[in-house]
């Protein structure tokens, strides 16, 4: 039996394509058509040196851009403040029964072989395979997740009720190295944005052959 995903990719039956998948679930308050609002992003300490977030962050601004926003590096230059996290959890032990093959019958039949007797019947048997039973088999399982966050920075600034966007793409799988999942998670979480607000959506990607 095919473990449960590692780096969630999947053979799907009759395919040899690789899939990614992922859970994306969106709120907001964006206008479906966007205005040229300028944006840049709000770290934390741990971020700021980060070689890694910077380059997510590249990835991100690169699909803002693509929707009609504007990338600026200064924050005193910015309308929006966009906050990139992504993180994977301690993971869980998913135990599934695994089918045993083996021998389940035999099967005998007959054929005709003519001889300088006449025709006379040979019996042939065969073995019949099938399932025989299950065993257990038991995977750790973790969810791969983004978390991107918008906000208006002048309502931050006075105090006020900020969030513009909030969006989680979660990827459920076998591998628990997150930096690998992070420019899929995104790709995923921009498929469709803003994406109805409220809304949770299945989201399978095809990964390119190795």
């Amino acid at each position: 039996m095919g473990k449960l995903i590692a780096l969630v990719v999947v053979f799907l039956t009759g395919c040899a394509s690789p899939q990614f998948l992922a859970t994306v679930s969106v709120r907001h308050t964006l206008a479906s058509e966007p205005a040229a609002q300028r944006f840049t992003f709000e770290r934390d300490a741990s971020q700021v040196q980060s070689l890694a977030q910077r380059d997510f962050e590249e990835d991100v601004s690169a699909e803002l851009m693509r929707k009609g926003y504007v990338y600026v590096p200064n924050m005193s230059a910015a309308d929006w403040l966009v906050r990139l996290q992504y993180q994977v959890d301690a993971g869980k032990t998913v135990t599934t029964q695994e089918p045993i093959w083996g021998t389940v019958g035999f099967s005998t039949y007959y054929r005709r072989v003519s001889t300088s007797g006449g025709v006379v019947l040979l019996p042939y048997t065969r073995t019949e395979n099938g399932i025989v039973g299950s065993r257990p088999v038991s995977d750790t399982v973790y969810n791969r997740q983004l978390n991107l966050d918008i906000l208006n920075k002048k309502d931050l600034a006075t105090g006020r009720f900020a969030k513009l966007f909030e969006g989680k793409a979660v990827n459920r799988s076998t591998d628990n190295a997150i930096e690998p999942a992070v420019p899929w998670l995104i790709r995923a979480l921009f498929e469709q944005f803003p994406g109805v607000s409220g809304s949770s959506r299945e989201v399978k990607i095809i990964l390119p052959e190795q």
